[in-house]
């Protein structure tokens, strides 16, 4: 419990993302930091030195972990994700040292210290993670999926994963069935198959541990969290998380000058500092 570690995956642009991440955990952990960075065979070489380079630098360590095409063959896959949504599923049996990781998505920036939600008690759960806030178009989804209603499902961007109990109880094998039985049924394909696999023993967090753009500005938020729950993750976020279209990225010009100006802060401590907002 003394060193965090946190876990990433990214292709493509999103590597020079997942970096702004990274530097921003090294910014908020109170404690060492062990980097966990799940990758595909055709991760360049560069970028893994570059990031080895600024992990070291900021005092911390790094393990890249590959995973074969073939891992993740049969998964479903939706075109605006790519195969690395898979990738963290895998953790348990990769990181066999560790009885839990911080997972993070590579839009997501830590603004508060991450020790408290690190050392959130996670007795018999699989994980904790922060329950999703749905637009009004999607609110009957985890009722098709087969899920009691909108409170039980979680939001994947951020996921402290008990490495443990899933190592024991087997999750990693039940999430490829799941998702391979269920391919065709799953919307949002990795997030819809952790929360069928590993939902039903979850650890409720504060959405100030996700506080996504929907816990921000959807009049559904309140009736997620409670208004008082809602109220502290606004005034006082834990970790920003940028989901949605690409016009919620803080990469992006219609993204909100705050955001915009957060995300570049840590891009510019990153071995890609110069950058040009898209759209």
């Amino acid at each position: 419990m003394d060193e965090l570690h946190v876990s990433c995956a990214a292709v493509g642009e999103y590597v020079k993302h997942s970096a702004a991440t990274l530097h921003s955990v090294f910014e908020h952990a109170g404690m060492p930091v062990r980097v966990h960075y799940l990758h595909g065979p055709a991760f360049p070489q560069a970028d893994a030195g570059l990031l080895a380079a600024m992990v070291e630098r900021l005092g911390g360590q790094i393990d890249f972990h590959e995973i074969a095409d073939a891992r993740v063959s049969g998964l479903p896959v939706v075109s605006r994700f790519t195969a690395a949504m898979w990738y963290r599923i895998f953790l348990p049996e990769l990181v066999p040292t560790a009885d839990r990781v911080l997972y993070l998505d590579s839009d997501t920036i830590a603004v508060d210290s991450l020790e408290p939600l690190w050392r959130t008690d996670l007795a018999g759960q699989w994980l904790g993670a922060v329950t999703n806030v749905f637009q009004e178009n999607h609110i009957w989804r985890p009722a098709e999926l087969g899920l009691s209603g909108p409170e039980v499902y979680f939001n994947s961007g951020v996921l402290l994963m008990n490495l443990d109990q899933m190592r024991r109880d087997e999750r990693t094998e039940a999430l490829v069935a799941c998702a391979t039985e269920r391919g065709d049924a799953l919307e949002w394909p990795d997030q819809d198959a952790l929360n069928l696999v590993l939902g039903e023993r979850r650890a409720r967090l504060h959405p100030r541990w996700n506080c996504m753009n929907s816990v921000l500005a959807f009049p559904g938020a309140v009736k997620a969290h409670g208004r008082w729950r809602i109220r502290q993750a606004r005034r006082r976020p834990g970790i920003r998380h940028f989901e949605g279209p690409s016009t919620n990225k803080p990469w992006h010009r219609d993204c909100d000058p705050a955001s915009q100006e957060l995300y570049a802060r840590h891009r510019r401590a990153t071995p890609w500092p110069e950058f040009e907002l898209e759209g």
